[in-house]
């Protein structure tokens, strides 16, 4: 470790940088198995970029279906409508129903 530390001083840098770019050398080259290799942070990286571009497309595309079917997707339209209402022995009651069969069952 003092060597480093040395090593460090010498290159005009931190011994922690030098001591990350030591150990990120041995998981390149397969010495370390407790990080990535350089490789594996580059398609990480790329898959990430990948999945986000997918995901605004998707997006992008269910707003564009809404627009031209002027109907939402059946799934997010029964799950905005549940959250808005209440589930009473497996039927769905929105809150003006609910309000008005309180007022005639007390």
């Amino acid at each position: 470790k003092p060597v480093i530390r040395q090593m460090a001083r010498d290159l005009g840098v931190h011994h922690e940088a030098l001591r990350n770019w030591i150990r990120q050398d041995e998981a390149d080259r397969g010495e370390r198995d407790d990080r990535l290799t350089t490789a594996e942070k580059e398609e990480l990286a790329a898959l990430r970029k990948e999945n986000a571009e997918l995901r605004r497309s998707c997006e992008i595309l269910k707003a564009a279906s809404v627009e031209s079917t002027g109907q939402r997707n059946r799934a997010s339209s029964l799950s905005a409508g549940v959250s808005k209402s209440r589930v009473c022995r497996g039927r769905v009651f929105n809150r003006r129903a609910m309000a008005s069969r309180s007022s005639w069952v007390r």
